[in-house]
């Protein structure tokens, strides 16, 4: 049987020590990778559910300004003879519902300006006293109430153009994502109808 020499052996335990090393950076690269990849689809994810939730969010608002154009500013703003929703004591809320207002609860006129914050109005509260009949949106989603809060802010101001009243209600939709409260916000004008308004007797 013939032996192999010594100088051989070495030589191939050498080799073989080095296809282990290089086995092992393959795997760590490996891994490196898979890591990179995985933290990928988390960042995704989580972007994707993000983007869903304002989508949701966007909708939500919609379908309460619909709603409050559907009810018309008899019902929102009110009458002289008879107060609308945006009107009474349900206007001055707590400092936990000012806060949902996504910054619109801070704004004050300048000097000479003739406008003002009439109303923050918190729909989710007032929404779950009333009755059916009375909600602006009696079909939303119960999932809804558990993710969004909807506020309205009423601001009372004369327009530029025409100087007739109006009042511009914000629709403000928020929720809470990666611990920070964010906001989509939506507009809509109601203007006067009476002879000193745009003497049309027809809401805007």
């Amino acid at each position: 049987m013939e032996r192999i020499p010594h100088r051989r052996v070495r030589r191939a335990r050498t080799q073989r020590g080095v296809s282990l090393i290089e086995g092992m950076t393959a795997s760590v690269v490996l891994l490196i990778g898979l890591v990179g990849v995985f933290q990928g689809i988390i960042v995704a994810s989580r972007q994707n559910s993000m983007a869903n939730r304002a989508t949701r969010a966007a909708g939500i608002a919609s379908q309460v300004r619909v709603a409050l154009d559907t009810a018309g500013r008899s019902r929102i703003i009110g009458t002289p003879g008879s107060p609308g929703i945006l009107a009474g004591s349900d206007c001055s809320p707590g400092e936990d519902v000012k806060v949902l207002a996504g910054g619109l609860e801070s704004l004050s006129p300048g000097t000479g300006d003739s406008w003002a914050v009439r109303c923050i109005f918190d729909l989710d509260a007032h929404e779950k006293i009333v009755t059916a009949a009375q909600k602006l949106m009696p079909g939303y989603a119960p999932g809804d109430w558990e993710t969004f809060r909807r506020v309205l802010v009423a601001i009372e101001k004369p327009d530029e153009a025409s100087g007739v009243q109006m009042h511009q209600v914000a629709i403000v939709v928020s929720w809470v994502e990666m611990g920070q409260r964010r906001f989509v916000r939506q507009y809509i004008g109601f203007y006067d109808p009476g002879p000193f308004g745009n003497e049309t007797f027809v809401e805007i």
